[in-house]
């Protein structure tokens, strides 16, 4: 499956069918934290969406915070429709192309010397400016996930090097392609932001469905991850190799009441006291002119046990550090035959602004931590 036409839906009920539950997907379709891989200080991001309007969108991240929308260091974005069935897009937005959509873009202010990133009125009734922008940091610390804004890590935010952007489509949308970049500032034009060259890393949001019900028979919620549609390294042609090997790792759990848009963070996943499921899985991009080629995906079903509501799942993308075949780059590493999941990594964080998270590999081949997206699906 390469289709990234994903239609998460944030506080949206839908009826499945006649005197059936109702079902209700909580979560955007993009609600994650993301590392500045740019390697310079970024300005800004931009989550660009094909073939949707303004009207579809139902929350930008921070809207949901209406009296303090700086919960991180960008405030509120800017939402620009583009129309390029009629115009030419330009050289950063060629993959639009043919199509209508929505940019939206986080920024930073120039203010005629700098970047600054405005601070507004801090949670913690502190006023400072978050830094002038997300730095890149070389060796990221591994956060306790939906933690880069000032309420998940304090004072530690303006320098981790991450930050938290999301949104959410009205009931019924299905978006097209979407891809994420950071902006970074122009080199030839002071007070200008370019997108980065390369895509931001964090795969696309998984897609949760509700199947046809069946008469009798369990409820059930069929889960779909792929590793991202855009190649960031230019030297693979994705019509001939297997693109970026991701892993992948899967943390699930049930609840017998309904999940709320706000408790969809990963210090929540690690506190609640129901049981998990985890497993790991390889994410890569098929090449799309060898229909032989398998894409790495991670595809269940949950059957939702009798008492509960709703299932969420947590998925925390790492880099894959495993050797690649030369002739068309499939990983070497392959859970379904030679490779060996991670099962010896260890986590240990401290939250409000002490974070001093470290991350412990021994084996699968597991590179370093990217970011993580967490959704859920209730059932009634």
């Amino acid at each position: 499956m390469r289709s990234l036409t994903i239609a998460l839906l944030a506080s949206a009920a839908a009826v499945l069918a006649p005197d059936l539950a109702k079902a209700q997907v909580i979560g955007s379709y993009d609600n994650f934290d993301c590392f500045n891989d740019t390697g310079v200080t970024a300005e800004g991001f931009e989550i660009d969406v094909q073939d949707v309007s303004k009207a579809d969108l139902t929350r930008e991240f921070p809207s949901n915070f209406s009296t303090t929308p700086w919960v991180i260091r960008y405030g509120l974005p800017a939402v620009t429709a583009y129309d390029f069935t009629v115009a030419s897009p330009d050289a950063a937005h060629a993959a639009d192309a043919g199509h209508k959509g929505v940019l939206i873009t986080w920024a930073a202010t120039w203010n005629g010397t700098q970047w600054v990133a405005q601070f507004g009125n801090q949670p913690f009734g502190v006023a400072q400016v978050a830094g002038n922008g997300t730095p890149y940091v070389a060796s990221p610390t591994y956060t306790n996930g939906d933690s880069c804004w000032y309420y998940g890590l304090g004072q530690a935010y303006p320098a981790s090097g991450c930050d938290h952007f999301g949104i959410s489509f009205a009931y019924g949308v299905t978006p097209g392609l979407i891809s994420y970049h950071w902006k970074i500032p122009n080199p030839l034009a002071a007070g200008q932001l370019i997108n980065a060259a390369a895509e931001a890393s964090i795969p696309p949001s998984p897609q949760l469905y509700y199947g046809v019900p069946v008469a009798g028979a369990a409820p059930a919620v069929h889960e779909v991850a792929q590793a991202p549609e855009h190649e960031k390294d230019p030297a693979l042609n994705p019509d001939l190799q297997f693109g970026t090997a991701y892993w992948v790792k899967v943390t699930t759990l049930f609840a017998p009441k309904r999940a709320l848009l706000d408790q969809l963070q990963k210090k929540a996943v690690q506190a609640a006291k129901t049981p998990k499921a985890v497993h790991w899985s390889l994410l890569q991009r098929a090449p799309k002119l060898n229909p032989a080629a398998v894409e790495m995906e991670d595809v269940g079903d949950d059957v939702i046990p009798v008492g509960n509501r709703e299932v969420t799942k947590q998925y925390e993308y790492f880099k894959f550090t495993g050797a690649y075949k030369a002739e068309d780059h499939a990983a070497l590493c392959n859970p379904a035959t030679k490779c060996k999941a991670p099962t010896k990594t260890t986590y240990s964080f401290k939250l409000k602004g002490k974070n001093g998270a470290t991350i412990t590999v021994t084996d699968g081949d597991l590179g370093g931590y990217i970011g993580a997206h967490v959704n859920a699906y209730n059932i009634n």
